[in-house]
């Protein structure tokens, strides 16, 4: 805790509200005796802090989930991230291999023209790949994204349901 370590616990303010309420009622009732008043006042008041400890208790439960949401969720985030940077070095490996594969195949070419053929044939090939790795790294975006919103979607609505019922 930061700035709050002074301050009582929601329990033990609760506890000293109560403490107060009672000793107002029986000041009041001490004042005007054989009267309905006091008892009035007293039920009012632990109705009062009974509805306090159960709103507390739903926003801390509600606290709570939110925080082990927000853990569920960061560590999804980080296995899909690092899943998505092995592909790129995965596919960046693999374009390297065809590169150097390439250069030595038209090293070897022995006319511009066997030459020319292999550069038109690279390019395509390296056209397709490029639009695979795309695919690819789209799927992963969209996997990362959904696996990264959803929890947080759901975790919404559980605790709006539970501050509307």
């Amino acid at each position: 805790m930061s700035t709050n370590e002074n301050m009582p616990s929601p329990e033990a303010a609760a506890e000293q509200a109560f403490r107060a309420a009672n000793a107002a009622t029986e000041e009041f009732a001490s004042a005007m005796p054989g009267t309905e008043g006091p008892n009035l006042v007293r039920e009012i008041a632990e109705q009062t802090i009974a509805s306090a400890r159960q709103m507390y208790e739903t926003a801390r439960s509600a606290a709570e989930e939110a925080t082990d949401m927000m853990e569920d969720t960061y560590e999804n985030a980080r296995k899909s991230f690092t899943e998505m940077n092995l592909k790129l070095i995965d596919q960046a490996q693999a374009n390297t291999d065809r590169v150097f594969a390439f250069a030595k195949e038209v090293a070897a070419a022995k006319t511009v023209s066997e030459a020319v053929e292999l550069q038109t044939k690279f390019v395509r090939e390296q056209f397709e790949a490029f639009a695979s790795q795309a695919r690819e790294m789209q799927e992963t975006a969209q996997k990362l994204a959904s696996e990264t919103t959803g929890p947080m979607k759901e975790a919404w609505e559980r605790t709006t349901q539970k501050f509307n019922s």
